[in-house]
């Protein structure tokens, strides 16, 4: 939404008195008043998180939807489109956020475009977010933008440690070449994995609340190539 139209939303209830106001009303106002502000990650207290990014005609109306959905969501700018959540361990992994999404979208008749990015360390947010702005903006998805450049580990401190714990667990490095070998295909990768489908299903789930990467496409070719 356009700082003019925030600023004249702002001015409609400047002088109505909260208790007259829908509960609806009420938060829409409150994300307007306290946290329409520059994004300083310092602000945020110690412990993780992730920055999921969005373009909508209706960011405010979805804003105050996406509150009452995510328990954990803790801020929202409006300028840049973005909300910033927090690790809790009971968040939604990406896929199910993208499932939430298109369910909105199917709701209100407009197709959300998302990023959903990494979960990390406060200190880290900062420069990973420019990463992923870069990568939203150009319309790829974070490995999408790092397999063009050539998977360049080195030169991204976030993927140095995704490689470090993947390299550390056996188990999902099985995960990972199953899925590769068979392209992805979780009945065949469930045979070699001599498990039931649905134990891949939540093994591919833990995974993915893991390292932030869906076992599926660019992300598990990027998976792949950190083995």
């Amino acid at each position: 939404m356009e700082k003019e139209q925030i600023r004249a939303i702002r001015r409609l209830y400047e002088h109505v008195d909260k208790v007259n106001l829908t509960q609806r009303e009420q938060q829409m106002l409150a994300l307007l008043n306290n946290e329409q502000q520059e994004m300083d990650f310092h602000t945020l207290g110690n412990g993780i998180y992730r920055i999921i990014q969005f373009k909508s005609n209706s960011f405010l109306e979805l804003s105050t939807t996406l509150k009452l959905l995510l328990p954990d969501l803790i801020r929202v700018n409006q300028e840049e489109q973005l909300v910033i959540e927090q690790f809790s361990g009971e968040n939604l992994t990406k896929s199910e956020l993208f499932d939430v999404l298109k369910t909105l979208s199917q709701d209100t008749g407009e197709h959300i475009h998302a990023y959903v990015g990494f979960f990390v360390e406060r200190d880290d947010l900062k420069s990973l977010y420019f990463e992923e702005k870069m990568a939203f903006e150009q319309g790829q998805s974070y490995s999408e933008m790092l397999i063009s450049k050539s998977l360049k580990v080195h030169s991204s401190p976030m993927l140095k440690k995704i490689q470090y714990r993947l390299k550390e667990n056996i188990e999902d490095q099985h995960l990972v070449k199953s899925l590769y070998q068979t392209s992805g295909n979780q009945a065949q990768a469930a045979k070699l994995l001599y498990v039931h489908r649905n134990t891949l299903l939540n093994k591919i789930k833990k995974f993915e609340q893991k390292y932030g990467l869906q076992l599926m496409g660019s992300d598990l070719i990027l998976a792949y190539n950190l083995l």
